[in-house]
């Protein structure tokens, strides 16, 4: 009775200790992906405010530009234009950029998104506002690494490169 007792006993924690095993292994998954996002999102974050800024510099200088038109006595329909024009450009990139992160945060939180595999040997093509920090850090890799793989001795990458990525 008491060998069958010891019997039932090891399988049940051999069971209970590989499923938390595995769960452990796959907190570390959703750990790593999530250290992923936020790290994305702060650099998304930071670029939104970037863009924010130069709305707020270009607002400055149309309002400037009214103060000195109006101290003038007169106004250039023209040089008030221009700033608009470059206030609703300004306004629709930031307008674009938030909606890509709320797209990308979407999927990669709904689970759909595909992560980047860490150091599995593939290529990354550089995106416009990309730097080797951000790519580096999507892959879970160093800049050094990320350097030493693609033979740079600088950072200047260009939109459009092929980066080889580590093993």
């Amino acid at each position: 009775m008491k060998i069958r007792f010891a019997i039932i006993l090891f399988a049940a924690t051999t069971f209970f200790t590989s499923h938390l095993i595995a769960e452990d292994q796959a907190l570390g998954v959703l750990d790593e992906k999530v250290s992923k996002l936020t790290a994305q999102a702060e650099d998304l974050q930071f670029r939104y405010q970037q863009l924010q800024k130069t709305l707020e510099k270009i607002q400055a200088d149309l309002t400037q530009l009214r103060q000195a038109v109006a101290a003038a006595g007169g106004t250039s329909p023209a040089e008030l234009k221009m700033l608009e024009d470059r206030i609703a450009a300004v306004d629709a990139a930031r307008q674009k950029d938030r909606q890509a992160i709320i797209e990308q945060l979407a999927k990669e939180l709904s689970g759909t998104g595909k992560s980047p595999a860490i150091g599995d040997g593939k290529e990354h093509i550089v995106a416009k506002g990309e730097t080797l920090s951000s790519i580096a850090k999507t892959y879970g890799i160093t800049v050094a690494d990320l350097k030493k793989a693609n033979n740079l001795t600088g950072t200047d990458i260009k939109v459009g490169q092929k980066l080889s990525l580590p093993k």
